[in-house]
């Protein structure tokens, strides 16, 4: 089972979302031999789970086999607009985060200890998403890219300007930062633990981003009177 993993891992494939049986194989014997095992698996790499992300994979009852048959539904994507605050790691390392924290925790507010507690904290989400709403690193790496690539072009023809070759550096500075901060932001969105900052295993942490976003998608809820309800 070890080797199969790691050929799955090698090959970048992870399990598509799936309902409906859990064991997918039996040896059809009686009940003091019967075999139950979950043998069968469909698996996506992450160019599925990125294009259909809302497939799940259905194993059914077997019938006369052994094994479940298994069917792919490519359902259509869900959409809400409205994301719930996310507080983001990296934030702690920009200069003025503190000072956002102690001027919101400064401020007065009446009411029992829980209370005020609660309230400054809605308080401090509003201060850090006006501040960090357009905090995104990915985006904000490829426009220092673009300015590295102008400076940098202007350099070919002023190859000495002190001005440039300052700019350039300070550039390129912004550019290993904002890096570390997309890796940081992307690891807590995938929750890969287990890989240290500074293995720049972006395409790893997007294919996990991908695969759970997949997994943890619900189709719909069953009420309590057996009807389906869809989200």
């Amino acid at each position: 089972m070890t080797e199969f993993n790691d050929c799955l891992n090698s090959i970048g494939v992870d399990d598509i979302r799936n309902v409906g049986r859990f064991f997918t194989w039996s040896n059809k014997r009686d009940a003091a031999h019967v075999v139950n095992k979950k043998v069968d698996r469909a698996v996506g790499n992450w160019g599925w789970h990125k294009v259909y992300n809302h497939s799940y994979a259905q194993f059914h009852n077997p019938g006369v086999s052994g094994h479940s048959l298994v069917s792919i539904a490519l359902s259509a994507p869900w959409r809400n607009d409205k994301k719930p605050f996310k507080f983001l790691n990296f934030w702690t390392n920009d200069s003025h985060f503190l000072g956002f924290v102690r001027r919101v925790w400064g401020q007065r507010v009446v009411g029992n200890p829980l209370e005020v507690v609660v309230s400054k904290l809605r308080n401090l989400k509003g201060e850090l998403k006006c501040n960090f709403r357009k905090s995104n690193p990915s985006s904000r790496k490829e426009a220092i890219r673009v300015e590295i690539e102008n400076t940098q072009s202007k350099l070919l023809h002023c190859p000495s300007d002190p001005e440039l070759l300052y700019q350039e550096k300070n550039l390129i500075a912004r550019l290993w930062k904002v890096k570390a901060e997309e890796e940081s932001f992307l690891k807590q969105k995938s929750r890969v633990n287990w890989l240290k900052l500074g293995d720049s295993n972006n395409k790893l942490f997007h294919r996990a981003v991908t695969s759970l976003h997949h997994r943890n998608h619900i189709d719909r809820l069953q009420k309590s009177d057996g009807s389906w309800a869809c989200t």
